[in-house]
């Protein structure tokens, strides 16, 4: 990293070492392919060739249409897994480590997964702060301190290097509330798995 941001803007032939967090497949590609990519696709003039099954096009449509890049800075602990609070409104359900087996995603049936109940002293910290300070402070920055939370919604969190050496600190990486998946079914989904599966007690 350079010291300080914008010591350095990349050209369009610099290469970039880009991965598919939908199954962890790895590809080389220009710092114009990759733009052209999320512009207009994989097919899109001067793409180069993708092998993701993804359409790109990221900013199809516009903003009304949901057309969107988000800029987040790669969190390398996400290799030790993400920390998933699952939340009914604003009561916390259970807590769940998604660990990635390989690469760097926990999506779908690429991860282990263990469960912990509210209170667990592995997370009491972090439970304590993001119910107690920030998801109030969240609401009121978006102005939705007198409104209903979602019915079912989940915060994955990323561990990261704290200030002081030694200690963790989180960062979120995603709020959800569009496609959660119940977290108890997510260890059997995926390539050939059902729920047949699971233990019978979920």
């Amino acid at each position: 990293y350079c010291a300080n941001f914008g010591d350095a803007v990349l050209a369009d032939d610099d290469k970039l070492k880009v991965m598919e967090m939908n199954d962890n497949h790895v590809e080389y590609h220009t710092v114009k392919e990759f733009l052209t990519f999320c512009v207009d696709g994989p097919t899109g003039e001067g793409a180069g060739e993708w092998k993701s099954t993804f359409p790109g096009k990221y900013l199809e449509g516009g903003k009304e249409a949901g057309g969107q890049l988000v800029d987040q800075r790669l969190l390398p602990r996400i290799s030790e897994g993400e920390v998933r609070m699952l939340m009914v409104g604003d009561v916390l359900q259970m807590i769940i480590h998604k660990k990635p087996e390989s690469g760097l995603s926990a999506v779908g049936g690429m991860s282990a997964y263990t469960y912990y109940r509210p209170g667990a002293p592995e997370y009491a910290e972090l439970e304590k702060k993001f119910l107690g300070q920030d998801l109030p402070q969240l609401k009121k920055s978006l102005d939705i301190e007198g409104e209903p939370l979602p019915l079912l919604w989940t915060s994955d969190f990323i561990p990261a290097d704290g200030a002081e050496p030694g200690s963790t600190e989180y960062v979120v990486g995603e709020f959800n509330c569009s496609c959660v998946g119940i977290s108890k079914f997510q260890a059997v989904c995926g390539g050939g798995k059902t729920m047949g599966g699971g233990p019978h007690e979920d």
